[in-house]
């Protein structure tokens, strides 16, 4: 449904918006000036916005890109006296970008090193892998352009790649305005995101976003195909792109549109096959690592597993850990496509999407801090209410200084585990609170607010209505 610009909701129509209003001078009055054609639209207003929490995010990881100049006027990183837990600004693309040889030509997914007697390879997916390798193919033939200045090449690459990915977001942004409808400031919650500032730049997740949003338009608009190319773009890209096609699953079922899913379905697959199989043929081991990896992978700082392990001396292997996460999200998509089945109301795409992210993510047994970008366009999409959105995205934001400051360790001054585990457990609340009012939305014990405003139509849904 394409939302009537006459009938936008205004921010005033939001409790906290409403306080910001007031507080920067109350509501336009009756001697405000207005031209008939205004420069200064929603659009333009949220993308500034965006930008400005965007440098923000830049600036948090920036104190890890600086370097020194050594004998012989090298340049090296510099990361002493802790800087990337002291400062907060580990991201991964600095430190991979001489450890999976993105400084060197040649192909990613060629390059290798031994660890632990183990031949390793990039360990993302492929066209991760390849985007990282483009970067840094640019940032190697650019470099020249800020030598002088002392920059690390490291530096470099993160700097050109934060460019980009940026760029990214703000298309994101503008994907994300088109989908809210005629609730045009919900916009606001994702380029106002405290997660933006912390983790827009921590590794490579916002092109998968942009593949999963665009996707998500190209259902509003009809366009099952290429819907289905961009989620397994996304796919190959980040794999959790794929959620997408189990919203959609309920949707046909409830809906029967299997015409509709059928070609998400062939397009994703031939897009994801498209991008994967030549990897696979050409560098089987290098294409297998990244499944190998997350097999083997034991449980990440933030995720409850670490957290009982911390607390109650449980320890809990790889095979019960893969089996686990396995058969518990399994269970919980079987509820959540029952629930959606079986609802007074048709659940709205963002809704199903962001219980099974959400899903995903409270059981697996990796829960890297910066996986939480996932949820915010489908939070802001599925359960607009700007308090509870804001304030999750703030305290799933905390988490990561706190980690931080608990690795820089008890010798170093570092803080006990306890305080880590509280931040943990507020995170983890809010996202089950906004799971259980998605619920309550689609079984009408309490008001949808998109649904209000679009006479009760999902304005996503678009072919799957």
């Amino acid at each position: 449904m394409t939302a009537n610009p006459h009938q936008r909701i205004p921010a005033s129509s939001e409790p906290l918006a409403r306080g910001v209003i007031e507080f920067l001078g109350g509501p336009r009055g009756r001697f405000a000036g207005v031209r008939r054609t205004q420069w200064w639209t929603p659009l333009r207003a949220l993308i500034a916005v965006a930008w400005v929490f965007l440098a923000g995010g830049f600036l948090s990881k920036a104190n890890c890109a600086g370097g020194t100049r050594g004998e012989g006027g090298t340049i090296n990183l510099d990361w002493s006296a802790n800087r990337q837990y002291t400062s907060f600004c580990y991201n991964d693309i600095v430190p991979l970008y001489e450890g999976r040889g993105l400084d060197q030509p040649g192909f990613p997914y060629a390059f290798s090193w031994q660890e632990d007697g183990l031949t390793r390879y990039m360990e993302y997916p492929v066209l991760a892998g390849m985007f990282q390798g483009l970067m840094g193919w640019i940032s190697r033939h650019t470099y020249g352009l800020v030598e002088w200045a002392g920059v690390p090449a490291a530096g470099w690459y993160f700097g050109l790649t934060a460019l980009v990915m940026a760029c990214i977001w703000v298309g994101v942004i503008y994907m994300v305005y088109l989908l809210v409808g005629n609730r045009t400031w919900d916009t606001i919650l994702v380029a106002a995101s405290p997660l933006v500032i912390i983790h827009a730049f921590s590794n490579w997740d916002i092109p998968a976003i942009a593949f999963a949003v665009g996707a998500l338009l190209a259902i509003s608009r009809h366009r099952p195909w290429l819907a289905g190319i961009l989620i397994g773009l996304g796919t190959a890209f980040k794999l959790w792109p794929i959620f997408l096609l189990g919203a959609f699953f309920v949707l046909a079922w409830r809906n029967r549109r299997w015409d509709a899913f059928a070609k998400v379905a062939v397009a994703t697959a031939a897009a994801w096959l498209a991008v994967n199989l030549p990897i696979a043929l050409k560098y089987p081991a290098a294409w297998a690592e990244f499944f190998r990896l997350n097999q083997e992978r034991g449980a990440e700082w933030t995720t409850l597993y670490a957290l009982i392990s911390r607390n109650l001396g449980i320890s809990f292997s790889q095979n019960f850990l893969n089996t686990f996460s396995l058969v518990a999200f399994l269970l919980l998509c079987a509820g959540i496509a029952l629930a959606g089945w079986r609802s007074p109301l048709t659940p709205r795409v963002a809704e199903l999407v962001f219980l099974i992210i959400a899903a995903f993510l409270l059981v697996n047994k990796v829960w890297s801090p910066q996986y939480s970008l996932w949820l915010v366009v489908p939070a802001a999409l599925a359960v607009p209410r700007w308090r509870l959105g804001l304030c999750w995205a703030l305290a799933d934001a905390l988490v990561w200084p706190l980690l931080m400051w608990h690795m820089l360790g008890i010798d170093n001054k570092g803080i006990p585990h306890e305080l880590l585990d509280m931040a943990i457990l507020v995170r983890d609340g809010f996202i089950i609170a906004m799971a259980v009012i998605v619920l309550r939305q689609m079984w009408n014990r309490t008001e949808d607010k998109v649904r209000a405003a679009h006479m009760g139509r999902d304005p996503v849904a678009g072919v799957f209505q």
